[in-house]
């Protein structure tokens, strides 16, 4: 066949840019010819550009790093799963990403979502592979309806071979059949590095149906023998899971309405009987026996060991009983919390309240109506946590609840604000109800919204006592005296607290002057402290007071934490005419701490 032949480069116009030798090898090519001819050229020009690539990103600072440097850097560098993607950045990092364990634990820890799993995902498996030596921490997640199959199913072939690397193990489940179906193979075998352990309802509809212990096997104790922590919802299913080693244990039921069985009283009491060493002990909603045997017909139980033990139910029946049926140490921290419950009477019995004697207590109130009670001994180990919800300071300080104990300390932080859910709010006719109970106390500290304007005049009525017809000065033992105003902007409710003059807003109020503020203040203290003294109270050591904007700290803690106080705005009787006035009242020093911000202080 007879070809046309062109000029000796065809396209003139490309004859600058083409390079040595490649023109003389196109030279007199036909225009058939030069398509596969520059396809070969091509083809080798590509493999010499990477490399010519490879060579200069190997000269990249990166790659001057050690190997070993580099491992330690990749182990952290896992987000999800896109970070495999890492792996194609270059051929070097490739390597060493294939040797780095870290990685790929990190990616076991990740990968949670395996909703869809019915055979063993080679996804997994890879990570299990090159996860290797290093232990695991995963979490599994059911399905998200009931037409999706489980990866439970799946889970124990996964895992089997490398079960003696799990070291936590977290499942979601959304019915207890395929746990208690497929957990069980995968803990047959000796799990010597498992510590943690939790097992927990997807959601509030989970269909858990009623399950009896008596067809499970209980896990061998030997198979689990560094097992240090256990979250179980519900709580029934714990039994299964006991063993010396636990230090840890909390307990959920499930919601009433998904019709799970209570836990049995007398089998969950056998449970913490085998787990002598815990050191903290948790109930959460429905966790305990909503029946429960008559008070002496079961031995207590004694948990020698236990640091912290928290009961959230909402009966007071259980919440007695399960107090009652467990015997810890004096040292521990008890804390109990309980809904619709408007006294701590409704929580914990005055026998058992005065039991454990504390010196210092920490009252304050949130937003969404809880009262949280702190009491401490030597003002620094906690031995009570009390939450009420819907509570008035009266049913909190009950004065047959305090009589007798010495309390010396108490905090007080009020964050009342108008809503319809919100706590009662401190009202003077409260303090002067509750201030009798505290007949020891030397120091108080009170912050809030309303807190400060309701204790001031509390603190200069006579009480009438219990024992006799005579009448008192409530605190008379007081020493030091702080109050923290916490100054809010004026809301769409006009009883809303602000803590500020008439007709003032807060930005005006946080533009005054230190003794602005100071002469402010001192006009609510002053004939406070002065009826206390025509009253013979004792002098006091120490008067301090703020004011401040943030939300829900100390006004101390909230400068730990971004806070921002006002430049200049300390100051002390020897600095201010106002506050030597107010010292020379209350005997001792006073001291203004200033006006803080909050960390949006540009906004002022």
């Amino acid at each position: 066949m007879n070809h046309q032949h062109s000029e000796p480069l065809p396209f003139p116009d490309f004859a600058s840019s083409v390079l040595e030798p490649d023109p003389a090898s196109l030279a007199g090519l036909s225009n058939d010819e030069i398509r596969p001819s520059t396809q070969t050229i091509l083809e080798e020009h590509r493999l010499h550009y990477y490399t010519i690539l490879y060579l200069h990103n190997a000269a990249a600072p990166i790659h001057t790093l050690p190997t070993e440097l580099l491992v330690k850097i990749f182990g952290q560098t896992w987000q999800d799963r896109r970070s495999v993607h890492l792996t194609s950045v270059c051929r070097r990092w490739r390597s060493v990403y294939l040797s780095t364990p870290q990685f790929w634990a990190a990616g076991m820890a990740g990968s949670k979502d395996v909703r869809s799993v019915t055979v063993p995902s080679e996804h997994v498996a890879a990570l299990l592979e090159r996860s290797s030596p290093c232990l695991i921490h995963t979490e599994v997640l059911g399905p998200e309806s009931p037409d999706v199959p489980d990866p439970m199913s799946a889970l124990p072939v996964e895992l089997s071979v490398h079960s003696h690397r799990v070291s936590s193990l977290s499942i979601c489940m959304q019915s207890t059949r395929p746990v208690l179906d497929n957990l069980p193979r995968l803990l047959e075998t000796s799990t010597p590095a498992l510590e943690t352990l939790h097992i927990y309802c997807g959601h509030e509809k989970a269909q858990l149906g009623r399950i009896d212990l008596t067809s499970l096997p209980r896990f061998p104790e030997i198979n689990l023998p560094h097992l240090y922590e256990v979250f179980i919802s519900p709580a029934e299913l714990f039994p299964l899971f006991t063993a010396r080693s636990l230090r840890r244990v909390s307990l959920s039921g499930s919601d009433p309405y998904a019709r799970v069985i209570s836990p049995d009283p007398m089998v969950l009491l056998q449970a913490l009987r085998s787990c002598p060493n815990l050191e903290t002990l948790h109930f959460g909603n429905y966790a305990i026996p909503d029946e429960w045997p008559v008070t002496g017909r079961v031995a207590v139980i004694h948990l020698p060991s236990l640091k912290e033990r928290g009961i959230v139910e909402t009966s007071n029946t259980s919440i007695c009983a399960m107090l009652d049926a467990l015997s810890v140490p004096p040292t521990a921290l008890i804390q109990v919390a309980g809904v619709d419950n408007t006294s701590v009477a409704d929580l914990v019995p005055c026998h058992l309240f005065r039991s454990r004697p504390f010196d210092k207590f920490s009252l304050r109130t949130d937003r969404h109506s809880w009262w949280i009670l702190k009491c401490f001994v030597n003002h620094s180990r906690q031995v009570w946590e009390l939450r009420l919800d819907g509570a008035s300071l009266r049913g909190v300080l009950l004065l047959n609840y305090f009589q007798g104990m010495h309390v010396t300390h108490l905090e007080v932080l009020n964050q009342w604000c108008i809503t319809w859910w919100n706590a009662t709010p401190c009202t003077v006719e409260n303090w002067v109800v509750v201030l009798p109970a505290l007949p020891h106390l030397t120091s108080l500290t009170v912050c809030g919204a309303t807190g400060p304007n309701s204790i001031l005049p509390a603190l200069a009525q006579y009480t009438i006592s219990s024992d006799a017809p005579s009448t008192h000065l409530p605190c008379p033992a007081l020493q030091a005296v702080v109050l923290c105003w916490r100054v809010a902007a004026r809301g769409k409710n006009p009883g809303e607290p602000t803590n500020l003059p008439e007709g003032c807003d807060k930005a005006t109020c946080a533009s005054w002057d230190a003794e602005e503020h100071i002469r402010w203040r001192c006009s609510t203290m002053q004939p406070v402290f002065e009826q206390r003294a025509l009253k013979a109270a004792p002098s006091l050591k120490t008067l301090g007071f703020w004011e401040y904007e943030t939300d829900s700290s100390w006004p101390e803690d909230a400068m730990k934490h971004g806070g921002v106080r006002i430049p200049s705005t300390c100051r002390d009787d020897r600095s201010s005419a106002c506050l030597a006035r107010l010292r020379g009242v209350v005997g001792g020093p006073v001291v203004y701490g200033g006006y803080l911000l909050g960390k949006a202080s540009d906004d002022q």
